[in-house]
């Protein structure tokens, strides 16, 4: 072998050979071992990260388009009742519109939704919300037309209620075949076939028992009251027996209701409450909350910069997402706070807009207002956002 002008003997090339073999044999030091493996362990980590993040990004936008169905089955409801769907915090506000919806309606039908006769139908729906403090349940009496209002469903349940569908029997909307109850015997039951539906929902993700089909979510979220019939629908995301929690409808009409008698000045702000904010963290932590959101906009018929709300002509469908937390204060009635100043969200941007109490508005926030910040939702060690 030659290199340059020098040649190279057998021996001497045998010699190199057996250095490099033994160099070869040597192997790996301990702290080269420790550095592949911190490479490997980042690697791997950025690997799980990344897999992680795409799975939620997937998870959210899942749920945005259910949520945008929603809307439009809500929008389809209009076309063809010619009127939005209430949210069940209002008894005259239902009944107004199943009698408009079913012309035809049997008396009978009503009764089973009229809060007044909580006696005989408090199985078939129930007016509790958890507080106690809607105005109106305490002293509605069918006598006193002075008083205005009872609660019918949860805007969870009155979601699933009014999309799933309606018999089309004429007289007998609700309990009619393919309409949302089911007579058994003389009892009534859930109907899971429902017929005439504008949103299809999934009977798994609806808070039936699987072996009674009875309705599960006044026990599963801990409201405090006995189970009704009606469930609740858990959408994309965490199942109900994974903690999810329920998607939400608000109505445009009853976003504030009016005191309980015409003279009343007070009002009730709507919200529907499903258990605590953190379920980590029973002890120290308030309820997680729902309640309908501002715009931006100001309200020309009010004073003093009060807001409007988002979809103030129409309605709001809510999901709490991937983190399942809704985001709103969650007190009795913020009419009267205990303890905190009371106010809602504005959208977009999440600033807070607080309670003019004097005119029962929420006035638009300064530069200042803070951000996702919500006080109510204090939990042990930090702050759930």
């Amino acid at each position: 072998m030659t290199i340059g002008s020098k040649r190279i003997g057998s021996k001497q090339r045998a010699t190199r050979s057996v250095g490099y073999l033994r160099r070869l044999r040597r192997g790996f030091t301990l702290v080269e071992l420790l550095v592949v493996m911190a490479i490997l362990g980042i690697l791997a980590g950025l690997l799980a990260w990344g897999v992680n993040a795409a799975r939620v990004a997937i998870l959210k936008r899942a749920q945005a388009f259910e949520v945008q169905s929603i809307a439009s089955a809500v929008e389809a409801y209009r076309t063809k009742y010619g009127d939005y769907p209430p949210d069940g915090s209002s008894w005259p506000v239902m009944e107004a519109h199943l009698r408009k919806a079913f012309p035809n309606i049997l008396a009978s039908e009503l009764g089973l939704l009229n809060p007044a006769l909580s006696q005989q139908n408090g199985l078939i729906r129930n007016d509790n919300d958890l507080t106690g403090s809607h105005p109106h349940l305490p002293r509605y009496l069918p006598t006193s037309p002075g008083l205005r209002s009872g609660r019918v469903f949860d805007s969870a349940e009155a979601l699933v209620f009014f999309l799933g569908g309606f018999s089309t029997d004429p007289q007998r909307p609700i309990t009619g075949p393919g309409g949302p109850l089911k007579q058994v015997g003389s009892a009534y039951i859930y109907n899971t076939q429902r017929e005439n539906a504008f949103f299809e929902f999934k009977i798994g993700r609806l808070t039936l028992d699987p072996n009674t089909g009875a309705s599960t979510d006044e026990t599963v979220y801990s409201e405090g009251v006995p189970n009704d019939l009606m469930p609740v629908y858990v959408g994309n995301g965490p199942t109900y027996q994974q903690l999810g929690v329920p998607i939400i409808y608000f109505d445009s009409r009853t976003y504030q209701i009016a005191g309980a008698t015409v003279g009343d000045t007070s009002y009730y702000f709507n919200f529907y409450s499903p258990g605590l904010a953190d379920i980590q963290n029973i002890a120290a932590c308030t309820r997680n909350c729902a309640r309908p959101f501002l715009s931006m906009d100001l309200d020309p018929n009010k004073i003093g910069n009060a807001l409007r709300y988002a979809n103030d002509k129409t309605f709001q469908v809510m999901n709490g997402g991937y983190d399942r937390i809704y985001g709103c204060q969650s007190v009795k009635n913020i009419a009267s706070p205990e303890s905190k100043p009371a106010f809602l969200f504005t959208v977009p941007g999440g600033n807070t807009a607080m309670l003019n109490v004097q005119t029962l508005t929420f006035t638009r926030p300064g530069t200042s207002s803070v951000r996702f910040y919500n006080p109510e939702f204090f939990c042990g060690g930090g702050f759930v956002r």
